[in-house]
């Protein structure tokens, strides 16, 4: 499988459309169907590891096809919820929307989660 149809199968599991997926990562329709594309171009490595992270699996799966162990996803460094292998759009927004902030604000963010906890 290519890393065109590696993105769109991670995509689709993850029930985000390319304008969506496009939205949260900050990018054009137009670059997501480029990805997607078997003659288009590739995402460097940065953007591809925020596509894993959106995507919810690994980079090492997104860039090469391999997967740890006997064909399970390796999760190393994945923001897991659950054992889904693909999280669902809403905890896919709340990310890139929380990566998207500066510092400052993540911390706040993170302070008052964990207040709500209590």
């Amino acid at each position: 499988m290519s890393l065109a149809e590696r993105i769109k199968q991670a995509r689709q599991a993850a029930g985000l459309s390319q304008a969506r997926f496009a939205e949260l990562l900050g990018v054009t329709r137009s670059a997501c169907t480029q990805w997607e594309s078997a003659i288009g171009t590739v995402p460097r490595q940065q953007r591809l590891e925020q596509i894993a992270r959106l995507l919810n699996v690994s980079y090492a799966w997104l860039a090469t096809g391999e997967r740890a162990g006997d064909g399970i996803k390796d999760t190393t460094g994945d923001w897991s919820v659950g054992n889904n292998q693909y999280r669902s759009a809403e905890i896919a927004e709340l990310v890139a929307r929380f990566e998207g902030l500066p510092r400052q604000e993540r911390s706040a963010i993170l302070l008052l989660l964990r207040a709500m906890e209590k």
